[in-house]
């Protein structure tokens, strides 16, 4: 599978057709938003994007198409957040998440981590998040102290 940055806006159609999709105005500006974007975008933040060139595109329409990009695997669902985000890299990396304003920032990491024996053998995603505080909060959290 190819990662959401490997492939073009070009190669869509022709990925959608693959999978027995039709390559929509919508499907086409959500792929557009979120390949663009380095932000890990939220339902929210995607819908504004999409917006801009299919101005009547729903909140739902949204959602259904990035929950639908996620399970064909052309992105990540980052859940257990404020809100969900999607990731459009899929190779090993980890997360950092600001418990304050919840910023998403990607780390790269060597190789996915070692699988514990004993775990099922279908597994679908390895992931390592790291929580706290990113430096911009922690910068105003201490200013707030120091007053």
């Amino acid at each position: 599978m190819k990662m959401t940055k490997e492939l073009t806006i070009d190669a869509f159609p022709a990925f959608c057709r693959e999978r027995g999709l039709k390559c929509t105005a919508q499907r086409m500006a959500v792929f557009a938003a979120v390949r663009e974007s380095e932000s890990h975008p939220s339902v929210d933040d995607t819908l504004a994007a999409v917006r801009k060139t299919v101005p009547t595109v729903t909140r739902d329409s949204v959602y259904r198409i990035l929950n639908e990009f996620s399970s064909l695997g052309l992105l990540a669902r980052l859940d257990a957040l404020q809100a969900a985000r999607y990731d459009t890299r899929m190779g090993p990396h980890a997360h950092f998440i600001c418990e304050e304003c919840g910023a998403v920032f990607d780390y790269p990491i060597g190789a996915a981590p070692a699988i514990p024996d004993g775990m099922p053998s279908v597994r679908r995603h390895v992931e390592l998040r790291v929580t706290g505080l990113c430096d911009r909060c922690a910068a105003a959290s201490a200013r707030k102290i120091a007053c």
